[in-house]
């Protein structure tokens, strides 16, 4: 019997291939009628036999293609209209915007296939891509996704191009980047004063290879923005690029041309390889097995972070030489967004950069790699943007309103709220510079635009003096607004991830959270649902002395835990041409020495007591070293850390654990040991203080979240202990440990405030 279904496919169902895939399934199960992309998704009329619709809904469900994230298909039956045969409709636009724009991925095998074929057109062309590979988010203006709503609107199609882009049974069919030689983008060598030296893909491949050979840093455009590269084997490279970028510390990341080379230096597990191999390409850390590359690259730490190629011109560099290695790091000035406009690329890098190549087709919207790291074969997000961003995240419950929240003002994405989905912005960084605040506004504004959000809530962090926090006061006017707490934020987020409903004990361990006592918190031990929390245990307060400053010279941290210890200030190793007698005197006074019980702030202390670190250039540079350290060790000391009921709290005396690592180094323990016995003893009065909430509370669910749980110690002792103490463990999977994944929990906190 002939059916008539009125199909509607919603996600991530536009740039993907997915209008080809229904139209080859048509002809499969000799279906009539058409599918046409809208604003909303891909609507699909279909007729035929019960049977064969029902084989044909199946297949939408289940085979779709590779890029395609199906959230949902609703099937309504309609009269029949006996159509004669199945075809692809023009696009249309609806009055609601629900499409989701693809993420940027790797060049799949076909496409790579070709462009190293002499006998193809597309022999060497750096912008080959299909409908299951490149560039899709970094290129996109406006929904529906069609190429006028992108930068390849300005290259009009070839007939060649032209006659596979309209053919369904192609595998270009509607990639809206579709382009060959004779009519796409074009790539450009210049050198730094903008004097241009070829417009050749061979010639350029080999100049560039030939100078980065030769300790030259050249600037390449990418798919998100300009990567700055040179040899990741030649010291003197290595160290200029550190020198120009103002990078004394923070490690670089590496790009090498195959699995096999990455093999070949780094410890890789089944998981890590295949994270470094998935479409997405992010940076992933890994440990040093034998040393091929600078020891500039990361200095004095035994990770690095490395990623494999993801763009044509990177294969083809990499294909002259399979032992190359090269730094691949982002282009900017530290601490300032990745530059992706050609002018401003030009004005800022060039004092870096001796080389630029680039493209004449514009980045309309930027990301860095996202990186990542592995942890019991589990990968854990450091920073979430190219490869992920903006595929949404999908929530069982629909939000009343359109939500806006705005993220923290550190490692910061914001995140857009409507119907069922959350979609989380790309990596923007540290939110200190007007540039910084400049782009954030932008893809803010881009954001609402193309993913048509107009909010009627808007919710951020509740530290007075975030720039996040004006700009959401600003952005909302007269609409209502919620701030949320940090560390709750951070435990919802991944409530949020794993669909928890019910209350759990979260463990949000950071530097830096605006408590509700107007303190600096960051070791919160909480007992937590969507809506509410109740802080139950933290680390005892200490002083920052300086404020603000005393996060970058850690060794007044370092002082200031000594002095709450009741320690001699001769215990500090640096105390040359230092104010000591006045840092005193402002910690006796409480003199611009706001209070903290964060764990990053006593990582930073301790990594200063035993000479580790005096000042730090990057965050968390005290706390790495400190880690690298203890990864020396052979053994370590159990330091036995009671917690001490307080009224209705619990604390851990920070004092005492500082005394005990003196008592340490008293004894003529070395530091390895030391700072192993530290991270133990933070993982052991950890795990009796949430054993204590346990027995008072019935809760079994644990949430960790937090940027300290970047480290590799802490998060796989930590999460061990409580596994095997009996508890449920939920970690961050989709979001980064760190703040950049609290804007997830803060719309889900701002849609339970409005219920």
């Amino acid at each position: 019997m002939l059916k008539h279904f009125h199909i509607r496919v919603n996600g991530i169902v536009q740039g993907v291939g997915f209008r080809p895939f229904i139209y080859r399934l048509a002809l499969e199960h000799n279906i009539k009628g058409y599918v046409l992309n809208d604003t909303e998704g891909v609507t699909i009329e279909a007729e035929g036999e019960e049977k064969a619709l029902k084989r044909f809904i199946k297949a939408i469900k289940e085979d779709f293609p590779p890029l395609a994230i199906v959230q949902e298909v609703k099937i309504e039956e309609k009269e029949v209209n006996h159509f004669e045969k199945f075809w692809i409709e023009k696009s249309r636009t609806t009055e609601k915007k629900i499409t989701f724009i693809p993420p940027d991925t790797n060049i799949c095998k076909d496409c790579l296939k070709e462009f190293f074929d002499p006998k193809d057109r597309r022999y060497h062309y750096p912008f080959i891509v299909c409908t299951h590979c490149g560039p899709r988010f970094s290129i996109v203006k406006d929904i529906p996704y069609d190429r006028h709503n992108t930068s390849m609107a300005e290259f009009p199609m070839c007939p060649e191009c032209k006659k596979e882009y309209e053919d369904p049974l192609d595998r270009r069919f509607h990639t809206q980047p579709t382009a060959c030689p004779v009519c796409g983008p074009k790539l450009f060598l210049y050198k730094n004063d903008k004097t241009l030296i070829s417009e050749d893909i061979d010639e350029i491949v080999k100049r560039v290879y030939h100078s980065l050979k030769s300790g030259h840093i050249v600037a390449i455009k990418g798919v998100g923005g300009y990567h700055l590269a040179c040899d990741a084997t030649n010291n003197k490279a290595v160290l200029k690029l550190r020198e120009r970028k103002r990078r004394p510390f923070k490690p670089f990341a590496l790009m090498a041309g195959s699995i096999e080379k990455v093999e070949e230096f780094l410890y890789v597990s089944p998981k890590e390889k295949e994270v470094l191999l998935s479409k997405e390409r992010p940076i992933l850390i890994l440990k040093e097995k034998k040393s091929l590359v600078s020891k500039y690259v990361a200095p004095d730490l035994s990770y690095i972070g490395i990623m494999l190629p993801y763009t044509p011109f990177q294969y083809l560099l990499f294909s002259l030489d399979k032992d190359l290695i090269l730094v691949m790091t982002s282009g900017n000035l530290s601490e300032e967004p990745i530059c992706f406009r050609d002018e401003e690329a030009f004005e800022r890098l060039s004092h870096i950069a001796d080389y630029f190549v680039t493209y004449n087709r514009e980045i309309v919207a930027h990301s860095d790699d996202s990186v990542m790291f592995v942890i019991n074969e589990t990968p854990f997000f450091i920073r979430r943007s190219k490869g992920f961003v903006p595929s949404p995240i999908l929530m069982k419950k629909s939000f009343p309103v359109h939500l806006f929240a705005s993220g923290g003002d550190l490692k910061n994405s914001f995140a857009i709220a409507k119907d069922k989905v959350v979609i989380l912005s790309q990596y923007l960084g540290d939110l200190e510079s007007p540039v910084t605040q400049r782009v954030y506004k932008e893809a803010v504004e881009h954001f609402l635009k193309v993913f048509d959000v107009h909010p009627e809530v808007f919710i951020s962090d509740m530290h007075p003096n975030y720039f996040t926090t004006a700009l959401t006061d600003k952005l909302a006017g007269e609409k209502l607004r919620i701030k949320v707490q940090h560390h709750h934020a951070h435990i919802v987020t991944v409530m949020a991830e794993h669909e928890i409903e019910d209350t759990v004990i979260g463990l949000s361990f950071d530097g830096t959270g605006f408590g509700t006592d107007r303190k600096i918190w960051g070791s919160e031990f909480l007992i937590a649902d969507r809506k509410d929390f109740q802080r139950i245990a933290h680390f005892s307060y200490f002083m920052l002395p300086g404020g603000e400053k005393a996060i970058k010279e850690v060794w007044r941290i370092g002082l200031s835990l000594l002095y709450h210890a009741g320690i001699p200030i001769e215990y500090l190793p640096f105390r040359e041409n230092k104010p000591l007698s006045i840092i005193l005197q402002m910690l006796e006074k409480k003199l611009n020495s706001p209070f903290a019980c964060s764990i990053g702030r006593i990582f930073d202390g301790v990594s200063a007591i035993l000479g580790i670190c005096e000042t730090i250039s990057t965050e968390a540079e005290a706390a790495q070293k400190l880690e690298e350290t203890a990864l020396k060790a052979k053994n370590f000391y159990k330091l036995n850390i009671e917690p001490e009921e307080k009224g209705k709290e619990i604390v851990i005396p920070t004092e005492e654990l500082i005394r005990k690592i003196v008592e340490l180094k008293d004894r003529g323990i070395g530091n390895p040991e030391i700072a192993l016995s530290f991270h133990w003893a933070i993982i052991e009065v950890s795990l009796k203080v949430v054993e204590r909430i346990r027995e008072s509370s019935g809760i079994k669910r644990v949430v960790l979240s937090g940027g300290a749980f970047q480290n590799r110690i802490l998060l796989k002792g930590l999460w061990e202990k409580l596994k095997k103490a009996g508890f449920e463990v939920f970690l961050p999977q989709k979001t980064p440990l760190n703040d950049g994944g609290i804007a997830l929990g803060q719309i889900i906190i701002g849609r339970e405030k409005l219920i």
